[in-house]
């Protein structure tokens, strides 16, 4: 264990679990679950089996150095080759697509244009690295809402390290489906995708055939681009970024820097739902 290693390492005999265990979520990563340390709850995730550990503990010595109060804490993590746990902040009101899909909260634009700013701001943390850091799977499942609704971004440190496309498909930019590398300017793809889901209230291309949807989001030959579509109720400055992010050309996309200054700009009234 090197010296820096230190600062972030957790035995896991410091971890206390529910039992049964209180599962938080699940993703593509792995399993989070509910565990007590040093006397305060946190989210543990055990990650998948399929994850390198030489990979995880490279990540970590990335992630554990990044603090901005619109990314999730991560407070440490168990080195442990059969069972790599990371340990972060608990996040109380879950995640961002948890929330749109509780029809018993009403999302006005006083409670949801802080959290897009939120998001935007801990996405602009990211990008401003040295080198910057792509997060590359940018979706309301990876926006965490703590007690007082505030957003933080989660599982940006899976994505440090870029050698081909990666994402949740139907939040992935064209030239990704076509085969190339994320990048900034991918990220602001799937921001503009997740601007979608929040005015709408669901998944992007709901029930629709993913692979004819994904085929279509990648043929740059298409009159009109195939995009989710924009409620008719959506606030016009809101749908105007949303058609700039998803922009087909990478180049033509906003920069998340002038996205944050654009939702700045806005008042709670233009980002009603």
């Amino acid at each position: 264990m090197t010296h820096s290693d230190a600062f972030w390492t957790i035995r896991k005999d410091e971890l206390v679990f529910d039992s049964p265990p209180l599962v938080l979520g699940k993703g593509s990563y792995g399993v989070v679950i509910r565990a007590s340390f040093r006397g305060s709850y946190v989210a543990v995730k055990r990650v998948l089996p399929s994850r390198m550990y030489n990979n995880f503990i490279k990540e970590m010595r990335v992630i554990s150095r990044l603090r901005h109060p619109c990314i999730t804490t991560v407070i440490g993590a168990v080195k442990d080759k059969k069972e790599p746990l990371l340990v972060m902040e608990l996040m109380e009101n879950g995640s961002l697509y948890e929330l749109l899909r509780n029809e018993t909260v009403e999302l006005q634009g006083d409670l949801i244009l802080p959290m897009l700013c939120d998001v935007t701001q801990g996405i602009h943390f990211l990008h401003a690295a040295n080198p910057p850091i792509i997060h590359g799977d940018i979706k309301s499942h990876n926006v965490l809402v703590d007690s007082r609704f505030r957003a933080k971004i989660a599982d940006f440190g899976l994505s440090t390290k870029k050698s081909g496309p990666c994402g949740t498909p139907l939040w992935m930019a064209p030239e990704l489906l076509r085969g190339g590398s994320n990048s900034l300017a991918s990220d602001v793809y799937a921001l503009g995708i997740l601007l979608a889901e929040v005015y709408s209230r669901q998944d992007p291309f709901l029930n629709e055939d993913v692979r004819q949807v994904l085929r279509q989001v990648a043929d740059l030959e298409r009159e009109e681009e195939k995009r989710p579509e924009i409620p008719a109720d959506c606030p016009s400055q809101m749908a105007v970024l949303m058609r700039n992010c998803w922009n087909k050309l990478p180049e033509s996309r906003p920069s998340i820097s002038e996205i944050d200054r654009r939702l700045q700009a806005m008042d709670s009234k233009a980002a009603d739902l």
